[in-house]
């Protein structure tokens, strides 16, 4: 296991402690992903990554698989990239922004590089990092959802791009809803 990966788990176990309790359940990660298109080998490994993320971050899994439904869409190939109209750009199922992620990450000493941001267990867990981050900075799980996508700025602009997003997500949490039971009380305020 790579040392920076390693360094990623000590920093999520400190992190862990001050976040409510969820559980990521297979059965759920099952439910929720049963209409994403792709070889069962990439969905097992996202299920498994998703899983891990979300237990070593403690978010519940509806939230993970919102956000990569309104990052990536219902399609399984880990290597989708997005090159941004700012000339940043996403990487994975959850789009980590290489711009503004990667020098984060390195300044934590974690030496990642963009190419590693394909392979779905780094991306799955930077991705639930980084909604920790937002998390913790707004304490309210759909907010935080907002900020994962739009980290910065406190204008007009940036909390309309915000509420854009957080109604994006919200579509794709009624939809899981309906597929696999009530999974919004998940989005409970901490």
């Amino acid at each position: 296991m790579p040392t920076w990966f390693k360094r990623l788990l000590c920093t999520a176990a400190l992190l862990s402690s001050a976040i409510s309790s969820s559980q990521a359940s297979m059965n759920d990660l099952h439910c929720l992903t049963q209409e994403f298109s792709g070889p069962d080998q990439n969905r097992a490994e996202y299920i498994n990554a998703t899983s891990e993320a979300a237990r070593v971050f403690r978010i519940p899994p509806a939230i993970l698989v919102g956000i990569k439904l309104v990052e990536s869409g219902r399609g399984l190939n880990p290597y989708v990239t997005n090159n941004n109209n700012n000339g940043t750009t996403d990487r994975g199922y959850y789009q980590v922004n290489t711009e503004v992620w990667l020098p984060e990450l390195r300044r934590i000493g974690l030496p990642i590089d963009q190419d590693q941001l394909h392979h779905v267990r780094n991306n799955a867990l930077i991705a639930a990092w980084i909604y920790t981050r937002q998390l913790e900075r707004v304490n309210n799980r759909l907010e935080a959802v907002g900020y994962y996508h739009k980290g910065g700025g406190t204008g007009a602009g940036s909390e309309r791009i915000r509420s854009v997003y957080k109604e994006k997500f919200m579509e794709k949490i009624r939809y899981l809803t309906q597929l696999c039971g009530d999974v919004t009380q998940q989005l409970a305020a901490r």
